[in-house]
């Protein structure tokens, strides 16, 4: 394989296994298992691999109060939140319906560093936003957009994942301690926001024991955070070689391998007014990186 073709590989990897572990958190939250329960075992496993990780390359998690610190708010905004978020949903709406939602973390993540500074304001990139709110109203509102067993009221809660992971992506980008490379912080992120969620998962009684009958369940739990550890190290590495801006592609895909597969597996329909719904946001996705694309490409020839 040709380093020209690497990225796209990445790229499609990525999708393809964010889009499918939507559809295993789908499976196994209509399996009634706890969902933040669940949540913390794929996020525990995926910190212990990138544990392994990083003791392969010789790489240790600093442990000062201000790393912890930044640690536990990160893993809470990037992972733990919205991640737990994310499974309670799923046992109330449709794959196709969180995939629309999601879909809308870049455009939450430009609202947010505009808000916070860390953007200019953009004509195309606002419409961009507009288009993501219209997308939500557009399943929100009319009388056949969500089907009658999917609550509005579960399809709005939907939305604080795509705030949780916009508003980790900005502290991330103002407050990550310089000394730590990507592996180490997306480490001890995983490993904050684990922690975290044991203490909710044990407040709230959700607590349940992987592998104390093994299980397709159990099997799939840790497979999800294998993918996780996997996903996180390729996210990384694409970044890397190919830069932010085409890393963000990867938001359409991810809606086109969850609903695909949600659609296979499920055999999941969606109304008109969803299939509206995505395209609009799509499109309000596009103009937010197209945008992101002509600033970034600005900067280099200045």
């Amino acid at each position: 394989m040709t380093a020209a073709w690497l990225p796209l590989t990445i790229l499609i990897s990525l999708g393809l296994l964010w889009g499918g572990v939507t559809n295993v958190a789908r499976y196994i939250g209509l399996s009634d298992t706890p969902p933040l329960g669940y949540a913390f075992w794929t996020v525990l496993i995926g910190a212990l691999l990138l544990t392994m990780v990083n003791i392969f390359r010789r790489q240790r998690v600093p442990l000062s109060g201000r790393h912890i610190g930044y640690f536990l708010l990160a893993g809470t905004l990037t992972s733990g939140l919205p991640t737990a978020n994310m499974f309670v949903c799923l046992n109330y709406i449709s794959v196709g319906a969180m995939s629309l939602v999601l879909t809308m973390v870049p455009l939450v993540t430009y609202l947010l560093s505009f808000i916070f500074g860390l953007e200019q304001r953009n004509l195309k990139r606002a419409s961009g936003i507009g288009l993501g709110l219209l997308g939500a109203l557009l399943v929100i509102l009319p009388e056949n957009g969500l089907p009658s067993d999917q609550p509005i009221g579960w399809f709005l809660l939907a939305f604080l994942s795509p705030i949780g992971y916009a508003a980790g992506n900005v502290y991330t980008a103002k407050c990550r301690p310089a000394d730590i490379d990507s592996l180490v912080g997306a480490n001890g992120m995983m490993c904050g926001s684990a922690l975290l969620l044991l203490i909710v998962t044990l407040m709230s009684d959700q607590w349940f024991v992987l592998w104390s009958a093994p299980s397709l369940i159990d099997s799939l739990i840790s497979l999800h955070g294998v993918i996780s550890a996997v996903a996180f190290t390729l996210f990384f590495v694409l970044v890397r070689i190919a830069g932010p801006v085409y890393f963000s592609q990867v938001a359409y895909l991810v809606t086109f391998f969850g609903i695909g597969i949600a659609m296979v597996i499920f055999g999941e329909r969606y109304s008109l007014w969803l299939w509206a719904a995505l395209l609009v946001t799509v499109y309000g996705v596009w103009l937010v990186n197209s945008a992101q694309a002509q600033a970034a490409k600005a900067a280099q020839n200045a």
